[in-house]
């Protein structure tokens, strides 16, 4: 056993509320720093993403069920919602939109999940978001006066590389340059406290921006607080309920309901109104109090899956 990875690993539980506490406290400095969002999610895709074996990969009727909802979900919640609030609408649907966590891998197979279905709903998940965030960020957003195809053209200049090209360099890494692939996954503790960092400029920026608004928005703020609870209820409990058809009840919920809120955030505070960001800043408190939960029901029952799961973050 790692000596040096088990030290690191015991700091994990406390990498949540530090990060958000240090966003909270620093938070015009994080402000300062938001240009380093997209290279951080560049870099702990890439790690993470070596760290996964591709050949796992195979596309079931499970994950195009979970695709079909999420999406289906997403955009019938904000067609809805839009005539009532633009920015609630903005703000569900990035919630349910957002694309499962690669750390769902991990606690998905400690909870009994088989790994097979998150690795590929992971990488299917990320790379219909990237084909699809396009041109729903055009629709969606509607504050511009620039024409749809010049305005999808600027989304997928953003979106495309940080989505596709860590999975693309992963998979070249993995199979042109073996070495550098096995010199990356020994340092894998390293993505997830850049995920941490990442984690802490973006809570900081939602904070900053929050505070300068007037008292008027304070009740929008907290129905989508609200939101992101139902949401993470919704996404849970209809993902148990569809893996559970296939066989993989466990896998079901966390791929549907684990979320990276920090690449929603990030996309939410560019491309649409950035007070609609709270919806999945705050869905990522419930959903770590599920998680935590989960866990700490396996660790009480002494069950632990016995397949090893990739050392995954985000």
């Amino acid at each position: 056993m790692n000596i040096k990875a088990l030290r690191l690993d015991q700091f994990r539980p406390y990498a949540l509320p530090v990060a958000l506490l240090l966003g909270s406290l620093f938070h015009g400095f994080c402000a300062r720093l938001q240009f380093l969002t997209p290279y951080l999610i560049f870099l702990i895709l890439f790690m993470t993403l070596c760290d996964m074996d591709v050949r796992e990969v195979r596309v079931k009727p499970m994950h195009i069920w979970l695709i079909l909802f999420q999406t289906g979900t997403a955009l019938g919640f904000y067609f809805l919602l839009r005539p009532v609030n633009q920015v609630i609408a903005q703000g569900t649907m990035m919630g349910i939109l957002a694309p499962v966590a690669v750390s769902s891998t991990v606690i998905a197979v400690i909870l009994g999940a088989k790994m097979s279905n998150m690795i590929t709903y992971t990488i299917l998940n990320n790379i219909v978001l990237a084909l699809t965030a396009p041109l729903i960020f055009t629709f969606a957003g509607g504050t511009s006066d620039i024409t749809f195809l010049v305005s999808a053209w600027l989304i997928i200049k953003r979106v495309v590389p940080i989505i596709i090209f860590p999975l693309i360099a992963a998979l070249l890494c993995q199979r042109f340059f073996p070495k550098i692939r096995k010199g990356i996954v020994r340092f894998r503790n390293v993505p997830f406290y850049l995920w941490a960092f990442a984690l802490t400029l973006v809570f900081g920026q939602t904070i900053e921006f929050i505070i300068h608004q007037d008292r008027s928005g304070i009740p929008v703020i907290l129905v989508m607080t609200l939101i992101s609870l139902l949401e993470c209820v919704l996404l849970f409990s209809v993902g148990r309920w569809i893996g559970k058809k296939y066989g993989d009840r466990i896998g079901g919920g966390q791929a549907m309901g684990q979320k990276n809120t920090l690449l929603a955030v990030w996309m939410t505070q560019i491309y649409l109104y950035p007070m609609a960001s709270i919806v999945p800043a705050t869905y990522v408190l419930w959903q770590n109090i599920w998680n935590s939960w989960q866990l700490w029901r396996v660790r009480a029952g002494g069950k632990v899956h016995q397949e090893q799961p990739p050392n995954a973050t985000t």
